[in-house]
Parts: structure tokens; C-alpha cells; sequence
């Protein structure tokens, strides 16, 4: 099946024009710190009016159906709107490392982007700078051709902010990370997580007609959702709640990533029991949590790989 854009420029621009909206004063997050980022003001995420990207590449790492044979457009962009203690990408996430990035530069590295072959255009972290990336992506589309575009979050979503990315967004790759705001809280300095993040899986399930995943001829995704859970040290995940709350909301036929890369990072070291990696017998008793639950669409991971004790 190919692919084919849901919105024209016109109509994407005119989306474009209201996330710009929202970037000033900030509600781009649930957090709508109200920054004046125009005015150089910065609020918990630490982003300002110009893009940052930490770094942009083919990528061949991700869940098959993203990142194929050619490998998947990833951009990181820098800052975050979480705080997570423990993450494996703290030099741009948490200390804003990265280079800022305008319109034109950012068509030109999508365009040489394309050039590479790759299956898609995949988006690291993208809600805080979401006017700036999509804007770049509509411009660089005569150059680059249709791509799909993978909405690659932590989950922690406006819905204000994904109802404009509807149509823009062809695959969602959100996390759902925690079912316990006190977890959340320490963890990742988001005090209101869960609510929010399960209203956007929600949301994003009802966008792509129930989460459905819609493979190309190369058995690339072209629409649809994958939901990740990274595994943590003694079920701080919460895998259990997270699934049986998806089972009762979003069914059993939707597409989860189950991974079991953790490694202590960042201010995760000397904090037990984030401080170690996770067991082989943690990671199989989440695959058997989900399998038991009755989930048939699940991608996980070999402990063997990704260093699992």
C-alpha cells in the first residue's frame, strides 16, 4: 500500500499556525508553563523559540516496522518536558545539549535525510518544539517526498496540542511509563502523569481507528500506534495496572513494545534500586504479565542483547 499524506500544505500550515499559538504563552505540554518563548522566557522543559536538535541520523534501532532495512529519519530534539532521573539521553534531554536549528537548515538535513533512503520521518521528544518540526517537515516535502511521520513521545501529551498533530501524525509511538503519580513524581518529576498520559493513548487510539497498524508491501508502518513500556527495577513501572488499564480501555489487539533496556543513567546511580539493571526474571515476569492478559500484538526484546542481569 503506499503512502500518501493526510493533509495538504495548505491545510497542515494552517495547523502549524495554531501550535505557534500555543507556544507563546507555552501550553505545548500538560504542564502550560505560559512561558514567553518568543521572548526568550523558558519554563520547566527549558526550550526557547528555536529549534534545538541534539542530533538527526538514519537509525536502525527502533521496532521493526519504524526502522525496516533503510533505517528510520530519527531527530532527537533537545530539552524535555519530563525530568526522568534515570535517562539514557540526559545530555540533551536534561542538560540541553544540541544545536539550534532553523527552517531552512532543518529542510536541509530532512532532505539529506531522505536521500539516504529511509523508510520515515521519526520525531524524538517532539511536543515542545512540535510547530517548528512539523513546519520543517511540510516545507521539505517536495524535496523528500511522503514519508510517514512517527510521533516518537514519552507520553505525556495536551490534547489541545495532538487534535492539531491529527493528520500531520501518521504512526504514534507514545510510552506509558508509570500507573502511579507518586512513582512519577520521583521518578520523572511529573506529578500528574498518568491522567494525562492515558487520556492521550486514548486519543491517539482513536485516531488511527483503534490503534490499527497499517504495514507497507516492505511491512513498514504507514499508519497506526505502538505503545512502549520500558521494564523497571522491582515493577516501578507499575506493568501490571498499565496493562490491565489498556486491556479494559484499548483491547488486547493493540501493538505493544515491551523493552527491557534499562541501565542505571543520569542520577539514577546510588539510588537503589534504580541503580542496578533489571533481572532476566523481571523482564519475563512482565512478558508473562502481558501475555497472561491476553495481549496479541506484543515486540519484545532479547535480555541477552540489551544486558538484562
Amino acid at each position: 500500500m503506499k503512502y500518501m499524506p493526510r493533509l495538504g500544505f495548505d491545510d497542515g500550515m494552517a495547523r502549524i499556525e495554531k501550535l505557534y499559538g500555543l507556544m507563546d504563552p507555552c501550553r505545548l505540554c500538560p504542564r502550560e508553563c505560559g512561558a514567553r518563548r518568543r521572548s526568550g522566557e523558558t519554563g520547566f522543559c527549558g526550550a526557547g523559540p528555536v529549534l534545538k536538535l541534539a542530533s538527526w541520523n538514519a537509525h536502525h534501532g527502533e521496532e521493526p516496522p519504524i526502522s525496516g532495512t533503510r533505517g528510520s529519519g530519527t531527530l532527537f530534539a533537545s530539552h524535555c518536558t519530563l525530568g526522568c532521573l534515570f535517562c539514557q539521553n540526559f545530555p540533551f534531554s536534561q542538560l540541553h545539549n544540541g544545536q539550534e536549528t532553523d527552517t531552512a537548515k532543518l529542510v536541509k538535513l530532512l532532505t539529506l535525510l531522505s536521500r539516504r533512503g529511509i523508510h520515515n520521518f521519526n520525531l524524538v521528544t517532539p511536543a515542545h518544539f512540535s510547530p517548528q518540526l512539523f513546519e520543517g517537515i511540510l516545507r521539505a516535502r517536495e524535496a523528500t517526498g511522503p514519508l510517514p511521520v512517527v510521533y516518537n513521545t514519552s507520553g505525556y501529551e495536551s490534547l489541545e496540542v495532538l487534535e492539531l498533530l491529527d493528520g500531520l501524525v501518521d504512526v504514534w509511538l507514545p510510552d506509558i511509563k508509570y500507573s502511579d503519580n507518586g512513582i512519577a513524581l520521583e521518578l520523572s518529576r511529573c506529578a500528574d502523569y498518568v491522567g494525562h498520559n492515558r487520556a492521550a493513548l486514548k486519543a491517539m487510539f482513536r485516531m488511527t481507528s483503534g490503534g490499527t497498524l497499517v504495514l507497507d508491501d516492505d511491512g513498514i508502518a504507514t499508519s497506526g500506534m505502538i505503545i512502549r513500556h520500558l521494564v523497571l527495577p522491582e515493577r516501578l513501572s507499575g506493568t501490571r495496572a498499565s496493562f490491565e488499564w489498556l486491556k479494559t480501555q484499548l483491547g488486547t489487539k493493540i501493538n505493544i513494545s515491551l523493552m527491557c533496556q534499562y541501565f542505571p543513567a543520569h542520577k539514577a546511580h546510588g539510588r537503589p534500586p534504580l541503580d542496578r539493571e533489571i533481572t532476566h526474571d523481571e523482564y519475563l515476569e512482565a512478558i508473562e504479565t502481558v501475555e497472561n492478559l491476553g495481549f496479541e500484538n506484543v515486540l519484545a526484546q532479547d535480555p541477552e542483547e540489551h544486558g538484562g542481569a
